[in-house]
């Protein structure tokens, strides 16, 4: 999964001392933290390490309103359209639950239902 954020959004993530990746999701994109020299008060971040567990953390006026810890991930996707960009989380244990992160048209965290979309299906 790490692989995947770096390829498609073309950024370097990097390790903090626990070896976790901790990313950063503004209105503007998607950043490493450790590479980003000023945050906005408004953004939401997100780790994820080798292990493919996440934490969500979002903050509004530097303030911490919401926190999901340590949830194990099955399969992330990406929307990336000219209405929506969001990376879905689906989780393991519960694959037809998902958290989402969107950053266009607005910063938002859901938390929901997860539908595969088949072409072929009836």
């Amino acid at each position: 999964m790490i692989c995947f954020l770096e390829n498609t959004f073309q950024i370097k993530l990097v390790k903090n001392d626990k070896g976790d990746y901790p990313i950063i999701v503004t209105d503007e994109g998607i950043f490493s933290e450790i590479n980003l020299i000023d945050k906005p008060s408004n953004y939401v971040k997100f780790i994820i390490n080798e292990y493919d567990e996440l934490t969500i953390d979002w903050y509004i006026d530097n303030e911490n309103r919401f926190s999901v810890k340590s949830l194990q991930i099955h399969q992330m996707i990406l929307i990336n359209d000219l209405e929506e960009n969001s990376i879905q989380f689906v989780l393991e244990r519960w694959q037809s639950r998902m958290f989402k992160i969107q950053w266009k048209p607005k910063l938002h965290i859901e938390f929901g239902l997860y539908y595969e979309v088949c072409d072929d299906c009836d």
